[in-house]
């Protein structure tokens, strides 16, 4: 159970840097955007259409990635928030154990050691921990699948 706690804790620790890095890239490309509507703007006022209808492209495009970047952002807070909830849920677990490792210890005279049988977690904490570790899997499967097609240029 411990190696299942470092794992998520881990696993929260990637997220959250994540979410670190696509919240500055949010905040780059709505800088940029301001950019190329400042220089959209001033082109303007100066009667050179050809840089403002360049700057309006450039700013478009900034927007659309900046609406990208807000989604992911939010996905990463809702999938750090279910992590946090997860390893919280998983850390009380732990705690219940030892303590009636450390009680059933006391009464019977001997330690009981808290990976083995007597002191199992249930069933369903061991699917939920798999369940965690394959999305883990699948999620690092993808980024490395879209870094090789940004490699290619696709």
């Amino acid at each position: 159970m411990r190696r299942d706690i470092g794992a998520a804790k881990a696993e929260y620790d990637r997220i959250r840097a994540e979410l670190q890095r696509a919240r500055r890239h949010l905040d780059e490309e709505r800088e940029a955007e301001r950019q190329c509507l400042r220089r959209q703007a001033l082109a303007s006022e100066i009667g050179d259409e050809e840089t403002a209808r360049i700057a309006a492209e450039f700013a478009a495009r900034h927007a659309e990635r900046a609406r990208v970047l807000e989604q992911k952002v939010l996905a990463f807070e809702a999938e750090a928030d279910l992590l946090r909830r997860d390893l919280d849920r998983m850390e009380s677990a732990l705690r219940d154990v030892e303590t009636a490792t450390r009680e059933l210890g006391g009464a019977f005279g001997a330690r009981i050691d808290p990976g083995s049988a007597a002191a199992a977690p249930d069933d369903e904490d061991d699917v939920d921990f798999r369940r965690m570790e394959k999305a883990a899997r699948e999620r690092a499967a993808e980024q490395r699948l879209q870094e090789l097609k940004r490699k290619m240029g696709r």
